[in-house]
């Protein structure tokens, strides 16, 4: 990995990135989403503002700040989840949303006025068509820019709002080791959605067909941070024991070019590596070194061997900072 974004970033965690950075010991990009809480925005955006100046006046290559972090739901494992309609086993009903439309929509207005970038957790359907709401009000109230405003999970989505990522301009932050029939999801998810809601998760191949930008995340801790074996899963959408045969929902299963896409150029697009001096992202004449070497092709390996490929090395701006070689 060359970039990082840590997606729930504290004041205090804002000094610690500061301090690590003038200890020269990043070794990555990293882009810090400052948390945005409903019970004390909009009150907490001009200290957001002042920590992206300090991290603007450090002048560090590998340390920004531009994005800011909303959770508009929880998760479906403990029915929090913000579903259209109800849960199978009903104990939460439709779930929940943890800021109301009306405030996330002005709150996403606010912080795209001051000039961050927004990056909201959704889960649940509902949660998905309130984001995407408040980032067309926020489109409406500052006009329509390349802000490139993020949705990340995107679990559950309805085939309308799928169709509004595109036209939107949203990108689609997913985690593809989620998108299996491990025991998390048949004995967690899958009782609460029922089969049929559950049959449409994680829909990945159908967002980029749509036309909008995937980027592939990890959600480290919660899952594994090896890109590798997220490559495995959304190109098969199997568990490491190959289960179902076939892959479940193999429709949404990507291509490993789009897979590699995901991981690289549109993750570049979402940290606006376009606009640096020297972009990466993707290998082009001038661009940063910001390679990952690999023993073998992925594109020449089965799905099931690629978390497997073992990394030779992994270059920052042609300097390496991480090697298996002599």
């Amino acid at each position: 990995m060359t970039w990082v974004q840590d997606a729930w970033v504290e004041p205090t965690d804002v000094d610690a990135y500061i301090a690590a950075a003038k200890a020269g010991v990043l070794s990555a990009r990293v882009n810090l989403a400052l948390l945005a809480d409903p019970r004390s925005f909009p009150e907490t955006l001009p200290a957001m503002v002042a920590a992206r100046e300090r991290v603007e006046a450090l002048g560090h290559p590998l340390l920004t700040a531009h994005s800011v972090k909303f959770f508009a739901d929880g998760v479906i494992e403990n029915e929090t989840g913000a579903l259209l309609e109800p849960y199978c086993s009903g104990m939460h009903d439709h779930g929940m949303l943890v800021w109301t439309p009306e405030h996330l929509a002005e709150s996403v207005a606010a912080i795209e006025a001051a000039g961050f970038q927004t990056h909201i957790h959704a889960i649940g359907d509902r949660a998905v068509r309130v984001s995407l709401d408040a980032i067309e009000h926020s489109q409406r109230v500052n006009g329509v820019g390349e802000r490139r405003p993020v949705i990340t999970h995107v679990q559950l989505a309805s085939a309308v709002d799928i169709a509004r990522f595109s036209a939107l301009g949203v990108i689609a932050t997913m985690q593809p080791l989620w998108a299996q029939l491990d025991a998390l999801m048949n004995v967690l998810t899958v009782p609460r959605l029922g089969k049929e809601r559950s049959d449409t998760q994680d829909p990945m191949r159908t967002l980029v067909e749509s036309g909008a930008t995937v980027a592939f995340a990890s959600d480290w801790p919660v899952s594994s941070a090896a890109p590798l074996d997220g490559l495995a899963i959304a190109t098969s959408r199997t568990t490491a024991e190959g289960e179902p045969a076939g892959g479940w929902i193999p429709e949404e299963c990507l291509t490993i070019d789009q897979a590699l896409t995901s991981y690289s150029r549109s993750v570049a697009f979402q940290a606006f590596a376009d606009r640096s001096a020297t972009p990466w992202g993707e290998i082009a004449t001038g661009n940063s070194a910001d390679l990952v070497w690999l023993a073998y092709d992925p594109r020449t390996v089965s799905a099931h061997d690629l978390a497997s490929i073992q990394i030779r090395a992994t270059y920052l701006a042609g300097a390496a900072t991480h090697s298996v070689m002599p």
